[in-house]
Parts: C-alpha cells; structure tokens; sequence
C-alpha cells in the first residue's frame, strides 16, 4: 500500500453505513476509523463533510448509529467527487462551514 493512504489508527470497527465511505476514501488518503454512537435517530443516510485543521471529519449517520472518521490526504472537493457516485445514491451529502 502506498504511504498516505489506508486506514490510520488501529480501530477497526465500522457501522454498515460507514463501511463503503471508509473503503471509498482508503483507495485515496488515509482514514482513521472514529467513535460510533448508538441509540441515533435518523429517517435517512447521511454524510456530513467538516473541514479540521489538517484534514476532515466525516460523520456517517444511519437509522441506528453516527460514526465519525477523520480523513487526511484529501480535500472536501474530492471527497464530494468520491461521495457522489452511484455507490453513494442513497446516502445525503452535507458540506458543513468550520
């Protein structure tokens, strides 16, 4: 694997929602798998872009669970690119101001 780009961190686990967002970026920068919490209501997917010093913070939200991954290597720019394609119809793509 190139250097920049995979999983950081040694956290493995990922909620069903955020597994293919976290695949998807992985093939680009590097991701590092963040805190899942229960018990969230939601009506439907969604992926909210935050802009951190450094890098990103993407929140995955599902009908049961929020799962935060921080992202470094890329830039919300690309990771709308990523996040847009067919993979990704059913989930809502936010963009959120620092």
């Amino acid at each position: 694997m190139a250097k920049g780009r995979g999983r950081a961190g040694s956290h493995t686990s990922l909620t069903d929602a955020a597994r293919p967002v976290a695949e998807a970026l992985e093939r680009y920068g590097r991701v590092s798998r963040g805190v899942i919490s229960a018990r969230v209501r939601a009506s439907t997917l969604s992926i909210k872009v935050m802009k951190l010093g450094g890098g990103l913070r993407i929140t995955v939200v599902s009908k049961g669970s929020r799962q935060e991954l921080h992202v470094y290597g890329l830039t919300a720019e690309r990771v709308g690119q990523l996040l847009t394609g067919p993979d990704f119809s059913g989930y809502k793509l936010n963009f959120a101001d620092e």
